[in-house]
């Protein structure tokens, strides 16, 4: 229902769009790339801006409870509610989907460090591309074997604020330095975005009960 609607918008609007430009007497070919260009800000702007920009928690969960069917949201929901069997499922739906070497590394390493498996983790990351996401998972790995010298190293090599500070937090945690790291992690929810606050909120939730709430919910 949701696509029909979607549907019906769009060709109403290229309908519409193509009157305005023809009375306007614009180019046939830069016409189409106007409509084009405004036909993207339209339809996926939106979806762009709650994955990777939204900080309103209850408007990222509402839109991540409306895509339920599409794997690539559904597992962020899952993994936030820890919902075992959905995000096993959501993991195959995406192995299935995406065949690349780089893509099937990442969403294995996620499984895998879901379930704690640290020596599947170990062997996927080395092939996962976006360095700032392998250095994420190398140093959970440091940390995990308690290789903390090794894991400062690394963090302090991720150029995303929000990433140190869960990393920095998930440190001061197993050193049981327990006041700061709820302090990092703060932090690293109010620097994150979209999604992945999500995700840190709900994580954040179940481990430290005591934190305050994002007031954007």
């Amino acid at each position: 229902m949701i696509w029909n609607i979607r549907n019906l918008v769009t060709f109403v609007f290229v309908i519409v769009m193509w009157m305005i430009v023809d009375r306007l007497h614009i180019n046939n070919a830069l016409a189409f790339i106007i409509i084009f260009i405004l036909m993207f800000l339209i339809l996926y702007m939106p979806i762009l801006f709650t994955v990777l920009w939204d900080s309103n928690l209850k408007r990222i969960e509402k839109f991540l409870l409306s895509r339920k069917s599409k794997p690539e949201y559904h597992l962020f929901y899952a993994l936030a509610h820890e919902i075992d069997e959905e995000v096993e499922d959501s993991i195959r739906l995406l192995l299935h989907k995406y065949k690349g070497i780089h893509k099937q590394a990442l969403y294995k390493t996620v499984f895998a460090f879901y379930k704690k498996e640290i020596l599947t983790v170990k062997e996927e990351i080395e092939l996962i591309k976006p360095p700032a996401y392998k250095n994420y998972y190398r140093a959970i790995v440091c940390i995990e074997e308690g290789n903390n010298t090794e894991a400062l190293k690394i963090i302090h090599e991720i150029p995303t604020p929000w990433m140190k500070n869960a990393l920095l937090s998930e440190l001061e945690l197993k050193s049981n330095h327990y006041a700061d790291a709820i302090e990092l992690a703060q932090q690293a929810l109010h620097q994150s975005k979209g999604l992945q606050k999500y995700v840190l909120f709900k994580t954040y939730q179940r481990k430290f009960p005591e934190m305050q709430p994002a007031k954007e919910w």
